[in-house]
């Protein structure tokens, strides 16, 4: 587990860098919020397709050797693409090795968490999750300070050299031949095979959705911007917030691995997240009690993501492939989510999505509080 673990590490640190990153850059170069939003949309939906890609060979040859094959290249590779990018067309291609990068690690995580913790599979999984916040978070607040002491390219310099950090504990991967770092090889036609998932399967997939489009837009285009063009923030300020969310959204997670997953923790988590939600929009001096708050309702809901997810798909013998399956809704709403946001922020401003993004965690959260339970 300490190699998965200093991975996801690695992967998530320079993704909270690049998250923050991105959309600033591409506002100082003057870019339009509506092709912003289409930048970055771009990720998931490849993203989507190099799972499922990679998690077909993972399930049928094993999982450990492809982190070293995708993810360090591609984590290199668009690092330095985001380097040297100077129009829209370069910042799609990079997102295009960025989304390479993320989907070659959640190919393969769970199962190596699956098949390394046997009946500790949702503990670890959200612990896991804990230490993707923690690094998003250091990720934020390094990309927030050296870009305003040193400026873009410097700020992409430092995390190109994180990226290449990751090859050492995916050339670990990759030389341990310890059967219990694999799972059993399968054949194409058992592990494609569409009557494997059920009418629950496909809800869960669906409730996995709501979870989604009630933060990545937020996290990923709405708020570095909100922040930036209408609060007027610098980019320390903003780097550190994003840390302090992440932290918040860890020491939810952590603090609560014991706690079950019942109807009063639900009750818990939509009152915060309601009440942040809804009056987000509103806030100015107030905007990152509110922001924490957020932090606190993901954190808290995280356990029930896992949780419906290691419901769908434990003890099959496809779990790459099935989880990348369960994910496929998820990812074109998150493309969809992308582009509407920044479409609708231009024309209505921020108050409908921040509104939404509440309704869409009530909807979730009540779902797979019913999964859960079942």
């Amino acid at each position: 587990m300490k190699r998965i673990l200093t991975i996801t590490f690695l992967n998530f640190f320079i993704s909270g860098g690049l998250t923050l990153i991105i959309p600033l850059l591409l506002l100082e170069r003057n870019v339009d919020l509506v092709e912003i939003g289409l930048v970055l949309s771009i990720l998931p939906l490849v993203f989507l397709l190099v799972r499922l890609v990679i998690a077909l060979i993972a399930d049928s040859r094993g999982w450990n050797r492809l982190h070293l094959l995708f993810n360090w290249p591609g984590s290199v590779i668009s690092v330095l693409i985001y380097l040297v990018a100077n129009s829209t067309p370069f910042f799609l291609f990079g997102k295009i090795f960025e989304a390479i990068k993320e989907s070659s690690f959640w190919a393969l995580n769970r199962t190596a968490i699956f098949s390394l913790s046997p009946n500790r599979e949702v503990k670890e999984a959200t612990r896991n999750t804990a230490v993707i916040f923690l690094s998003t978070a250091m990720g934020s607040a390094i990309a927030g300070l050296t870009l305003s002491y040193f400026g873009f390219t410097i700020t992409l310099g430092v995390f190109a050299i994180f990226a290449l950090l990751i090859a050492v504990p995916a050339a670990l991967c990759w030389k341990n031949d310890n059967q219990n770092l694999k799972i059993t090889p399968s054949g194409f036609g058992k592990i494609v095979n569409f009557r494997n998932y059920g009418k629950t399967f496909w809800l869960i997939s669906i409730t996995l959705l709501l979870f989604s489009l009630a933060f990545y837009p937020l996290l990923n285009l709405l708020i570095p911007v909100f922040m930036a063009q209408q609060l007027g923030y610098s980019y320390v300020t903003i780097g550190i917030a994003f840390m302090l969310f992440n932290l918040v959204a860890s020491a939810a997670i952590f603090g609560t691995l014991k706690t079950p997953l019942g109807i009063k923790r639900v009750i818990i988590q939509l009152a915060i997240g309601l009440s942040a939600s809804f009056l987000l929009a509103f806030a100015n001096y107030y905007f990152l009690v509110l922001f924490f708050m957020l932090a606190i309702s993901e954190g808290l809901g995280m356990g029930f993501f896992e949780a419906i997810i290691a419901k769908a798909t434990k003890g099959k013998p496809s779990v790459s492939i099935d989880i990348g399956m369960l994910h496929i809704p998820m990812r074109f709403a998150e493309f969809a989510s992308l582009l509407y946001a920044g479409f609708i922020a231009k024309r209505l401003g921020y108050a409908p999505l921040f509104v939404s993004s509440g309704v869409f965690f009530l909807l979730f959260s009540l779902l797979a509080l019913h999964f859960v339970r079942k």
